[in-house]
């Protein structure tokens, strides 16, 4: 047996010809095409992809790599970014809504068991939790809503104006 050494340098301009044995290696790295970097509009679209899929920001931030507080960050400053946002939380909202109603309408399916084996299936009718979560989510939507028009600085030059007409 021959024993071939190599040298860990790379093949300069001049000897940049393949092999004839790692012609698929060529056209493996032909079809991938450039390398795409990791910026800000890619990162966006890519959480939003994520955060359509599961429906929670932190989980969608970690799958994305970018820290929560970025992405927060996006939203404040981004007004498409934001708008998109909204867009999918409400989708998310819909749909939680359709299968909260599916299971106050049909119930749920549970495995019955009797000394460790399974026996049988037993439907329940739980409208206690779907509730809750109804709830839940018209408080937070009545908190981000809430916006008190009186407080505002652009409502007073208005009460002003309407107060000067009297």
């Amino acid at each position: 047996m021959d024993i071939v050494e190599s040298s860990g340098l790379r093949a300069g301009p001049a000897d940049a010809a393949p092999a004839a044995g790692s012609t698929s290696e060529s056209l493996a790295r032909a079809l991938r095409g450039p390398v795409k970097r990791r910026t800000a509009p890619r990162l966006k679209v890519f959480f939003l992809r994520q955060f359509r899929l599961c429906g929670e920001v932190s989980l969608a931030a970690k799958r994305t790599g970018v820290p929560l507080s970025t992405v927060y960050r996006w939203r404040q400053r981004d007004k498409r970014f934001r708008e998109r946002w909204d867009a999918i939380h409400l989708q998310r909202r819909d749909i939680i809504e359709d299968r909260l109603m599916a299971i106050v309408r049909e119930g749920e399916l549970r495995t019955v068991y009797y000394k460790g084996l399974e026996v049988g299936w037993r439907r329940t009718f739980t409208h206690l939790a779907s509730i809750r979560v109804l709830d839940y989510f018209d408080r937070r939507m009545g908190e981000k809503m809430s916006h008190d028009v009186s407080r505002s600085k652009t409502a007073e030059p208005a009460k002003k104006a309407a107060g000067s007409d009297a």
